[in-house]
């Protein structure tokens, strides 16, 4: 029986990543409430986030170019609640998070270890003492990462864009059209830009592979 787990793995890429995708969602099943605390605190602090620019505008619009300084500070008071509040729900979505996380690889690395016990002698041969702890640690932190940072910023990221898209709009629907059709037209000119380069990097290479074919009479491994 083949136990390398380098071939393995070369044979499992084209698996769906689908499966791969429920694996992890089995893991955090018992965290579905600390889950939906972190997303609601996101949303909170995403939404006061946006918020502060507006009511700023808004107070240098009707307070501060007339002078009414009262409103000013009113205002002021009101954005540093906010931004008070906004600081306490990332606090709180990192922590909740964090906690997530680190059960998650805990489970995982027990599931982990309690496989690699009983495994056959033939399968430490095959493979690397290194490689095995480079699996269980390395490779189980970057699913920590994930979860912890990566997924937050990536949520957080997502509100934050639609939020501004709405406030563009709602300020200035041409300015606001121009602004996300813009935005939208960028992966498909990430894309193309990517492909091109990888176009160019297929022709540097070819030309420096007959160049040395003629030099050599034969080519050569570049």
């Amino acid at each position: 029986m083949n136990y390398n787990l380098n071939s393995i793995a070369e044979q499992e890429k084209k698996s769906s990543s689908w499966t791969g995708l429920k694996n992890l969602l089995n893991l955090v099943a018992e965290e579905r409430k600390r889950i939906f605390l972190s997303l609601s605190a996101i949303l909170v602090s995403a939404s006061l986030n946006l918020l502060g620019p507006f009511l700023i505008g808004y107070t240098i619009d009707h307070y501060v170019q007339t002078g009414k300084y009262h409103g000013v500070l009113v205002f002021a008071g009101i954005l540093l609640g906010m931004y008070s509040i906004a600081f306490v729900s990332s606090y709180l979505q990192t922590q909740w998070m964090g906690g997530v996380a680190q059960r998650a690889i805990f489970k995982l690395r027990n599931v982990i270890f309690n496989k690699i016990q009983q495994l056959p002698v033939a399968f430490f041969n095959e493979n690397k003492a290194g490689d095995l702890i480079s699996r269980v640690n390395n490779d189980t932190d970057k699913l920590s990462q994930f979860f912890s940072q990566a997924l937050m910023q990536f949520i957080s990221s997502i509100i934050t864009m639609i939020g501004s898209g709405v406030f563009l709009l709602s300020i200035n629907i041409k300015l606001g059209l121009a602004t996300t059709g813009t935005s939208l037209s960028y992966p498909d000119f990430y894309k193309k830009c990517f492909a091109l380069g990888k176009k160019k990097e297929c022709v540097k290479f070819k030309k420096l592979w007959w160049a040395k074919r003629r030099n050599t009479g034969k080519p050569e491994q570049l």
